[in-house]
């Protein structure tokens, strides 16, 4: 029986407590257990070889010499047992021992004065053949045909001779235990290259083999799931590696149970799973097991005191529908992106138009990486209006992509996709760097009163150093800093209040403001914001834009405005675009507004010009009361 058949058949329980998987090993421990047993039998055939230097022929070798090489051999070996595991499981660590084996061999052999012998090609037959045998029996066979092969060329050899070779009967058993252990070495390789050392199941390779070989003719469909594990990596980050470990082999156990036995799990990724469902007739059945599946991994995991609750999304790809088995998996892939979109716990099938977006994708990302290097993306600035004074109090910077070839690319396009891949960073710090210097720019011209607003991004916000960085563009370009603004979302400050509440603090202390953007589309623990120190909301352009037209969206700029006042905050408006919303801001007492009824983004060289042709450019005529 194979001995590694368990990690494919169906799990018969599962527990969601974590501290028992610690008992029950199972497949992964065996796995983690071959891995290091491996350096072990590398050193035991190390020790087997080190005696031929007990039969060397050379003159030259004295007895001391002799048991001093197999003394440091033996120390040697020693040494390697030891070692410790993050040695061992280093990729490099069993090609650089397995050479080292090779030149230990070869210089023991010709040292041994006998390079020549006959026994020494059976020798290397020896270590063939048993090395590829994979059964009890096949190796039984193969250990009696060994003894009878260097049973005979030695028994040719004393016939030659006409003198019984001690020394080489001696070689007979320990030639056989150092087949075996290259056997179980060879075995070993295999496992740590084609399974997974955490839950004990095949490994990406190993499952693209597998769908290579058994690649289904025909009418007959076999399904592959992709199942993500949303939030693992954050249970990794807190709770350690050991726990998120355990947590790995529960998973695990949940898969299975909803499963057949013809079906096989196996893992492809830190926190990604595929399932290959066998002989799948239509899409129902698959999408009943993704659902099972999805149902399974809600139920809360128990560790010590965590509870600790996960989420998944699923893609599916049908092997009838698609080409090679590479194809499949790229299928599978772009279909769990799908359902990424859709929110967790949903699943979403293949469809051929996935591949093309994943396509575009990949193209606009090589393009945004060109863009962020050529310095592409560039700032334009929107005016902020006091309503009553009409006096341009700040700008708001946003960036835009330029691009030479498709011309101006829509924020909406390339400013998800860079917080995706962490973009974002690169490009925030540009646009604040070159949004600062302009400011200094038009300050040096006359414009001494104006406040610049910046957004900052939920990436860019959860760096530890954000602080420091905007100290260092600040000193870089001059500008005090109380004259930037930085824009964040609620989302984005939510997400880990106490932490954010940390970040906030020392970005005020540097004397910065700070604003909510897009107020009331999101959410937010009004405890939180009256401990936040900001400065600013900003009123979506969502409730702008509906108030003239809707109760409803009157009553909540209302309510915003006036929570505002209770926290000594500033409100702003945006999307202002006609007279009769400016008027019914006034009336609620919202002062400040941005939008296009007074002037649209527009670069900095555009902005310039319209400063020069508005008619009250500071601040010094705004009216003290009603300023806030």
């Amino acid at each position: 029986m194979n001995p590694h058949a368990s990690v494919l058949r169906r799990s018969d329980h599962d527990s969601s407590s974590l501290p028992a998987l610690v008992e029950s090993g199972g497949a992964a421990s065996s796995i983690r257990g071959r891995r290091a047993n491996f350096l072990q039998l590398q050193a035991l055939v190390t020790v087997v070889l080190s005696y031929q230097l007990l039969f060397v022929d050379d003159t030259s070798w004295s007895q001391q010499g002799i048991l001093t090489a197999v003394v440091g051999m033996l120390a040697l070996c020693g040494l390697l047992i030891v070692l410790p595991a993050r040695l061992i499981g280093a990729d490099w660590f069993p090609v650089a021992l397995g050479v080292a084996d090779v030149v230990i061999t070869s210089f023991l052999i010709y040292t041994s004065g006998n390079a020549s012998s006959d026994l020494y090609l059976a020798y290397f037959v020896i270590i063939l053949i048993v090395t590829t045998s994979r059964t009890t029996l096949q190796l039984t066979l193969f250990m009696a045909l060994v003894s009878v092969i260097y049973g005979w060329v030695l028994y040719q050899e004393i016939e030659e001779t006409g003198a019984v070779l001690v020394r080489h009967l001696i070689r007979i058993p320990l030639l056989l235990i150092m087949a075996i252990f290259y056997r179980s070495t060879a075995e070993t390789v295999r496992l740590v290259a084609n399974y997974d050392s955490v839950t004990g199941l095949p490994n990406r390779r190993h499952l693209l083999r597998l769908l290579s070989d058994g690649s289904p003719a025909g009418k007959v469909r076999h399904a592959l799931l992709y199942v993500y594990l949303d939030g693992f990596k954050r249970v990794n980050g807190t709770l350690g590696q050991v726990v998120g470990d355990q947590l790995l082999t529960v998973v695990v156990g949940r898969i299975k149970q909803c499963l057949r036995t013809t079906d096989l799990v196996a893992r492809v990724g830190p926190d990604e799973f595929s399932v290959l469902l066998h002989n799948v007739g239509t899409h129902e059945i698959a999408g009943r097991l993704a659902q099972r599946i999805l149902q399974a991994l809600k139920a809360p995991l128990t560790s010590d005191e965590h509870e600790i609750f996960i989420a998944a999304n699923i893609g599916i790809a049908l092997s009838a529908e698609q080409g090679s088995a590479d194809q499949l998996i790229v299928n599978a892939d772009a279909a769990v992106a799908r359902a990424k979109e859709q929110g967790k716990n949903s699943y979403e099938f293949y469809s051929p138009d996935m591949n093309a977006r994943a396509y575009e994708g990949l193209v606009l990302e090589s393009r945004l990486h060109r863009a962020i290097e050529r310095e592409e993306i560039v700032v334009y600035y929107q005016p902020q209006i006091h309503l009553v004074s009409r006096a341009v109090v700040g700008f708001e910077a946003l960036a835009r992509w330029k691009d030479p070839e498709a011309g101006l690319v829509s924020p909406a396009t390339f400013i998800p996709l860079a917080e995706e891949t962490g973009l974002i960073i690169p490009i925030g710090e540009a646009v604040l760097r070159q949004a600062c210097r302009q400011l200094q720019c038009w300050r040096e011209a006359g414009y001494q009163d104006l406040q610049l607003s910046v957004n900052v991004s939920a990436r860019q916000f959860r760096q530890v150093d954000l602080a420091e960085r905007v100290a260092a563009v600040l000193a870089e370009t001059g500008i005090p800093s109380d004259l930037l603004e930085i824009e964040l979302t609620e989302s984005c400050i939510m997400q880990d209040a106490e932490t954010a509440l940390l970040t906030l603090g020392k970005l005020k202390a540097m004397g910065i403001h700070l604003s909510i953007d897009d107020f009331g589309t999101g959410y937010s623990s009004l405890i939180y914001l009256r401990r936040f120190p900001l400065d600013t909301l900003k009123i979506d352009r969502a409730f702008t834009q509906d108030m003239t037209k809707s109760s409803d969206a009157e009553a909540i700029i209302d309510a915003i405005i006036a929570m505002s006042a209770a926290l000594k905050l500033k409100v702003i408006a945006e999307g202002v675009e006609t007279e009769a919303q400016m008027r019914m801001l006034v009336q609620q007492k919202c002062y400040l507004a941005q939008g296009f009824a007074f002037c649209k983004p527009l670069p900095a060289e555009d902005i310039t010009r319209w400063l020069a042709t508005w008619p009250l450019m500071h601040q010094d005529s705004l009216p003290q009361g009603e300023a806030a």
